[in-house]
């Protein structure tokens, strides 16, 4: 019985470091979609202080990013979520479509040829990248 009252506290405190992890991403992502993006930005940026691996934070700062133009950070959020999760479909797709805005079709085809043999989820959305591909190259 006293061990487990030694443990309980360890366990409890343990719990509540874990919950408190997702929070600024569920508030972040809370806020995001009721377009309060400056709130919404700094919740996904807690949210990468607590676990700088959680690639959605950074896809959903890029899109923050995109809203307000800033195309710069923007590409370097979604270059950040696909480094570390290379066959995220959603970041590739959104990082092809910042590569297509800017004429990096260098960026675009290596990213294009990633999604395409990776994807399972937005393959619908590969040919309106090819088509986005040869309205550029005309």
């Amino acid at each position: 019985m006293k061990i487990l009252l030694l443990f309980l506290p360890i366990l409890f405190y343990s719990n509540f470091l874990y919950s408190n992890e997702n929070q600024p991403f569920s508030r972040g992502k809370l806020l995001y979609e009721q377009k309060n993006f400056s709130q919404a930005k700094l919740e996904f940026e807690k949210s990468i202080v607590l676990d700088p691996k959680k690639t959605n934070s950074y896809i959903y700062l890029s899109k923050i990013y995109s809203e307000s133009k800033n195309t710069k950070e923007e590409k370097k959020n979604l270059q950040t979520a696909v480094l570390l999760e290379p066959r995220n479909e959603e970041a590739l797709y959104l990082l092809t479509q910042v590569n297509i805005t800017q004429g990096d079709f260098k960026s675009l085809g290596v990213n294009y040829i990633t999604l395409s043999k990776n994807c399972s989820k937005l393959c619908d959305k590969l040919i309106l990248i090819k088509n986005s591909i040869d309205k550029f190259k005309k």
